[in-house]
């Protein structure tokens, strides 16, 4: 009998995300089997080699070719691999942008319910998965949801992604239909780091390095490089600011929950004191969210047929 699971899956735009697992977006088709199977996705007879160099821009339709749907075939093998199974039913929990949520919600779910069952290796280990059914939700709305107790009321959720800055309002933690879109988000802020070091130095800075800073706050280099990038995060925080305010919100009274790949750039190098912040680093928040969001329409359905 088949394992019945829940999977949530993130599908950013330079990191697919499940509740375990993180890998590079990106993958790439092979002419012939490899030696090595590391890293490799056996679907229908095509071998693909997943992860390697990010994109360097934000994949608007995700339905526009194959990448994603082999890239979520990798994810929902790596998932269960941590939970010890290569056969399961499975629940997905998918997200999308807020800018993107309603026009594409439909077409995304069609684009991933295409073929129920589902027969994969990866690194030559065979899954069987029986996709009974996808939900997909709003980026950021799933993690609201599981901070309800945390963040009641009023807040604004500044999801700082690797394409573009969303800015989106919550009330007792539903979104109240306000959105906004900046396109200074976390490949500008690299690619910016990348700009200023090249001027002041005369060499740019490796992506790894200036996103290490983003995580941690440090990173060992030369002091010259480390000065530069650290000028450039707390400038880029500033901007972050900036964009909040220029949407007319009070930093004084807004509760704001930063989260995405670039929150943690606010978080070691902002001026957030004296302001009403929570940040949500867990890059893995969004897919956990997933899972919980479908546990609770599950309940839910279940309620419904109890008092029926």
């Amino acid at each position: 009998m088949e394992t019945k699971i829940i999977i949530g899956i993130d599908h950013g735009n330079r990191n697919m995300k499940t509740a375990n697992t993180v890998f590079s977006a990106a993958i790439q088709p092979l002419q012939a089997r490899p030696d090595s199977l590391e890293h490799i996705l056996e679907y229908q007879n095509q071998f693909y080699y997943v992860g390697g160099k990010v994109p360097e821009k934000e994949c608007v339709d995700k339905t526009e070719n194959e990448n994603y749907y082999l890239l979520t075939l990798a994810a929902l093998a790596q998932e269960m691999r941590c939970r010890g199974l290569t056969d399961a039913s499975v629940k997905m929990g998918a997200a999308l942008p807020p800018r993107r949520f309603q026009q594409q919600k439909e077409s995304f779910k069609k684009y991933l319910l295409k073929t129920k069952e589902l027969h994969f290796r990866y690194e030559g280990v065979h899954y069987h998965v029986s996709l009974e059914n996808v939900f997909v939700f709003m980026q950021g709305h799933v993690v609201i949801h599981t901070l309800l107790e945390a963040v009641p009321g009023y807040c604004l959720l500044v999801d700082i992604g690797g394409g573009t800055t969303d800015l989106v309002e919550f009330v007792d933690g539903m979104p109240d239909g306000k959105y906004s879109i900046s396109d200074k988000a976390a490949l500008y802020c690299i690619g910016k780091v990348n700009e200023e070091a090249i001027a002041k130095t005369g060499a740019g800075v490796p992506a790894y390095i200036t996103e290490a800073f983003m995580r941690t706050g440090s990173y060992d280099c030369p002091k010259q490089y480390q000065e530069v990038i650290k000028n450039c995060l707390k400038s880029y925080a500033e901007e972050i600011y900036g964009i909040i305010q220029a949407n007319h919100y009070n930093l004084d009274l807004t509760k704001m929950v930063f989260m995405g790949g670039g929150s943690s750039i606010v978080e070691h190098f902002g001026a957030n004191e004296g302001k009403d912040v929570q940040f949500v680093t867990d890059i893995h928040a969004n897919a956990r969210g997933c899972e919980e969001a479908v546990k609770s329409i599950i309940r839910a359905k279940q309620r419904k047929m109890r008092t029926a």
